[in-house]
């Protein structure tokens, strides 16, 4: 796979963490960035479905999603993660939307980070994206 420009994803799997990127955004934006629960979004031949994972703890929630989708079975076609985190860029560390999707097909997948912020406007806490989703590089196959 090719890590400058994605060359070599299918634009299946591009649509499907892109959507996933569109949730998370929406998700922050009602929360005012005070919240993302980490979840799941599932392609089958007849649509998606989205499962999200919530915990008491971050580490929780990530054992939830690889649960699901591990039991995902073979009609999916592919699958997203997505979970908060951080990511750096420009030598700024920011909160971020991280979404790791792959094919199911055991191999390897992809890794995008969209970056956000909260600001205060008109004694409102609004949140907001910062720049565009970023490739954050490859990520292993689901075990």
């Amino acid at each position: 796979m090719s890590t400058s420009a994605l060359d070599d994803t299918p634009e299946e799997l591009l649509a499907l963490a892109f959507a996933a990127i569109d949730h998370a955004v929406e998700s922050l934006v009602a929360t005012k960035g005070k919240e993302l629960t980490t979840f799941v979004l599932m392609e089958y031949g007849d649509g998606r479905k989205l499962v999200r994972c919530r915990a008491d703890t971050f580490e929780r929630e990530a054992e939830i999603a690889r649960e699901q989708l591990r039991e995902a079975g073979a009609e999916c076609l592919r699958y997203a993660l997505v979970h908060d985190g951080y990511f750096t860029a420009d030598q700024e560390r920011s909160d971020a939307a991280i979404v790791q999707a792959w094919e199911n097909d055991g191999q390897p997948g992809i890794q995008l980070a969209q970056r956000y912020g909260t600001t205060r406007r008109k004694l409102r806490l609004v949140c907001e994206t910062v720049g565009h989703p970023a490739f954050a590089g490859e990520v292993d196959a689901l075990a």
